[in-house]
């Protein structure tokens, strides 16, 4: 499937990278583990939903979009403090997060322009 919003291409990046760190997390941190895949790919289907949705619809998964990203810049936050990634791949997932934040921010705005237009 051919994907031309710069969103979902961002989003499955960032679930590459974060598949491959959090196969390394300890036995102890499953659950943290878990979460953090269950979000991710939660986002990209809430992504799906609002490309292939209309305006109300479409807004409702953009904003679950946002505390997707949200939530998951927690559990990236909760797994630094925890050790369970360096410096380097806490910047680099905090700014592929922000990436795609503001990315969707812009994508709402533009959805909310363009009905006041019509």
């Amino acid at each position: 499937m051919n994907d031309n919003l710069l969103i979902l291409t961002k989003i499955k990046k960032t679930i590459i990278r974060l598949d491959k760190i959090t196969e390394n997390f300890s036995r102890n941190e499953i659950a943290l583990r878990d979460s953090i895949k269950k979000t991710m790919y939660s986002l990209l289907e809430e992504c799906y939903m609002a490309n292939i949705n209309k305006a109300e619809e479409r807004y409702f998964h953009q904003k679950n979009v946002l505390v997707k990203i949200k939530m998951l810049d927690f559990y990236i936050n909760v797994s630094y403090e925890k050790q369970l990634l360096s410096i380097k791949q806490f910047e680099s997932i905090g700014k592929h997060l922000l990436e795609t934040f503001v990315l969707t921010q812009a994508w709402i705005k533009s959805g909310i322009n363009n009905e006041e237009k019509e």
